[in-house]
């Protein structure tokens, strides 16, 4: 995989959240914050009560209520004021992404929440366009995760920040929603990548999650944590993310699973070997999904893959689709006939009387049957020939059979072409 300075894609689902990622400021809502500076240098900042009477003030911060004597305070700023010295480092700076970074961290330190988030919005979006063109700063970057990561006391609430590491990673995976800006976004991805011992928490969100979106936000997580380790458990994540792509229902978090796995895995050709088992499983719809798989990682030795599954691609399929047993019935055609088959001798009175015993004798057909639903033979090679098709832009035989040999051939002339122009250079 090429190196990028680009922060990570955030997934979006639907025109509306993009909408009202993109809606006027007058709709978010505005706080007010207060500067306290202290006689011992401290500054203290979030909405501040003064309390004459007690000759206190008590200022709600992001870590909660500090309660500072008055005569320690040697400068007290209103939200005002802060707003204005604010805008006019705005106006002194210029349309760079680290001007609207360092924007960004003022109006941190203010305490301007809704200011910090549009300086930010600003500063990744320049600064990933720049990452395009290839101009951007690794430095740069560097301090955009480093101050994404400085964030959870703007998304987490107090209470949850000493929770333990599984309630931690739930919460935070919460909060990720439709309506968040990309900025937001890559604040809770940033926080949840540096969360000490969070894999397995972070797996069982990627798995149990009830809501797509968020199934995603932990796989993206635990793809950056793969690759900022660079060590033992690497692969196993990067295993985990190809998994989904078989395993989870909705085809979005599937599709997002193999753009994950594009974006951060350096191997590509190790998790075309490690999928590939999945065109031979006894049930039909792994055998499609890793097709469809395939096709969305966009390696070039996956249509190997699939040309060497096409002849045998409906082979040992499992019953009804998997599972085994399939629905069993029976349906009988039967003639009943009545017969006398003993008699009971009584006596009563010094009389003997016969007491018949009557049984019935059946005849006829009874048929057993278990329904077995197996996939035709055709909907799974369609899948596999839209993956083909979509990997090697070229539309391969309708026979499977003529695959092997349409394969040779397109290699053939691949090599060709490279011989002939590795010698038109020389």
């Amino acid at each position: 995989m090429k190196p990028t300075n680009q922060l990570p894609t955030i997934w979006r689902t639907t025109a509306r959240a993009m909408l009202l990622a993109a809606a006027p400021t007058f709709l978010m809502g505005t706080a007010t914050a207060d500067e306290l500076r202290l006689d011992d240098g401290r500054v203290l900042v979030g909405k501040v009560v003064e309390k004459k009477k007690e000759q206190v003030y008590e200022i709600h911060t992001r870590d909660g209520l500090v309660v500072v004597p008055a005569a320690k305070v040697a400068e007290h700023t209103k939200d005002a004021a802060l707003r204005l010295r604010l805008a006019d480092a705005k106006k002194n700076a210029d349309s760079s992404a680290f001007s609207f970074l360092q924007l960004a961290i003022r109006a941190h330190s203010y305490g301007l929440s809704p200011e910090m988030w549009r300086n930010l919005e600003t500063a990744i979006k320049k600064h990933n366009d720049a990452a395009q063109r290839q101009q951007a700063s690794a430095a740069l970057g560097r301090q955009l995760h480093k101050f994404l990561a400085s964030l959870e006391s703007e998304i987490l609430p107090l209470k949850w920040r000493s929770a333990n590491t599984q309630t931690r990673v739930r919460k935070l995976v919460q909060q990720v929603k439709l309506t968040n800006q990309r900025a937001k976004l890559l604040a809770i991805r940033e926080i949840l990548t540096r969360e000490p011992n969070a894999d397995a928490a972070l797996r069982k969100e990627a798995r149990r999650n009830t809501l797509p979106y968020r199934r995603i936000a932990a796989l993206e997580a635990l793809a950056q944590r793969a690759r900022n380790e660079q060590a033992r458990g690497q692969q196993q994540q990067y295993r985990f993310v190809l998994r989904t792509a078989i395993l989870d229902g909705d085809q979005t978090v599937r599709k997002a699973a193999m753009r994950i796995a594009r974006e951060h895995e350096q191997d590509t050709t190790d998790s075309v070997h490690y999928l590939a088992g999945g065109l031979v499983h006894k049930l039909a719809k792994v055998r499609i999904r890793t097709a469809e798989a395939f096709a969305e990682l966009g390696h070039p030795e996956a249509v190997k893959q699939l040309v060497l599954a096409g002849p045998s691609a409906a082979a040992g399929l499992v019953a009804n689709g998997g599972g085994g047993g399939g629905t069993r019935g029976h349906i009988a055609i039967l003639t009943q006939q009545a017969y006398i088959r003993d008699f009971d001798v009584e006596v009563a009175q010094a009389a003997f009387i016969a007491d018949p015993k009557v049984d019935v004798l059946q005849s006829g057909t009874v048929l057993d049957v278990t329904v077995a639903g197996v996939f035709e033979e055709r909907v799974i090679v369609r899948a596999y020939r839209k993956a083909i098709r979509r990997l090697a832009q070229s539309t391969p035989p309708r026979k499977t059979s003529d695959w092997a040999s349409w394969y040779a051939d397109r290699e053939a002339k691949a090599a060709s072409a490279d011989k002939a122009a590795t010698t038109g250079k020389r």
